[in-house]
């Protein structure tokens, strides 16, 4: 268990840095699905070439449901929302919504998984993290109400949440089964490969050649995450004892690293009250989560 927390905590370290180099990449006059099939598609590649085995489409034909599941669910549905919903939303915020992460797949995790269900401290820490995010939608990086595409940025980014805690769900369930390197590489390729192709039918051709070294900085590290994140979680989640709410409350790293980098990152974005304070709550749940049974033990023994 105290593995697959280790690299639950590393992948959710990688992760919080994503945003504000999917802000920096858009911004170099590029479309949402564009953007994320390249880079989805380059990182499949890269683990094919690392995971190519023989009897690996055998392997994909027996387990075609989780990889479909994988493919059209997680990456998909699920990136598809994620982008456009970071597309319409500040790099603080979405950073602090993604940071919901956790505690959406904690219910997600008591109502479809086995032997994962809610006890009153994760109850009470579902509703402090809701607290904080209620605080955060009702205002925008600049302290301002959200007008409708950064109201529609954020269910987007909540939509993603739950593709994404659903199909993690389904390999928590798979444990041990399959390699979590080639499983990354399976939904990586085919899924990248599947958002380009409908961002060409919706959103047009976009050159990503001659573009400015930033742009290829910013993919490139989104590449470098996406090999390791992905494979790095997948790991966590076929970890022996290893519960999907558990490895799950370590991605309430996101919201500070990720908010913190975007204030630091991106022109324009600062931290105001709203944000702050909301990023608090949601964190604060994360105590709740681990140490409610310590905290009413410690204050019962001060009266």
């Amino acid at each position: 268990m105290k593995k697959g927390l280790l690299y639950a905590i590393l992948a959710s370290v990688l992760w919080a840095i994503v945003n504000p180099f999917i802000k920096q990449g858009l911004s170099y006059d590029f479309t949402p699905m564009n953007f994320a099939g390249i880079r989805f598609t380059s990182v499949g590649i890269l683990l094919f070439a690392y995971t190519w085995h023989k009897g690996m489409w055998q392997e994909i034909k027996q387990y075609r449901k989780l990889f479909l599941n994988l493919i059209f669910i997680n990456m998909f549905m699920g990136y598809t929302a994620f982008y456009f919903g970071v597309d319409f939303v500040s790099g603080a915020i979405s950073s602090i919504i993604m940071g919901m992460t956790p505690l959406i797949n904690v219910l997600l995790a008591h109502l479809l998984a086995s032997n994962d269900k809610l006890n009153g401290y994760k109850i009470v820490s579902l509703i402090v993290s809701l607290a904080g995010l209620l605080l955060i939608v009702g205002m925008g990086s600049d302290g301002e109400p959200l007008d409708w595409k950064g109201s529609t940025g954020i269910i987007l980014l909540l939509l993603s949440i739950i593709f994404q805690g659903y199909s993690a769900i389904s390999v928590s369930e798979e444990k041990g089964k399959i390699n979590p390197i080639f499983l990354n590489a399976v939904q990586m390729f085919f899924g990248g490969a599947l958002i380009y192709i409908i961002g060409l039918s919706t959103e047009g051709y976009h050159s990503f050649i001659g573009k400015p070294a930033g742009f290829y900085i910013s993919l490139g590290i989104l590449v470098f995450i996406s090999v390791f994140a992905f494979s790095f979680w997948f790991m966590a989640l076929q970890s022996k004892g290893a519960k999907v709410s558990d490895i799950n409350m370590c991605r309430l790293i996101n919201p500070i690293l990720g908010a913190v980098l975007s204030w630091i990152m991106l022109a324009g974005e600062y931290p105001t009250f709203s944000t702050v304070a909301g990023m608090l709550i949601i964190v604060s749940s994360l105590i709740i989560y681990f140490k409610g049974a310590d905290i009413i033990k410690y204050l019962s023994t001060k009266k």
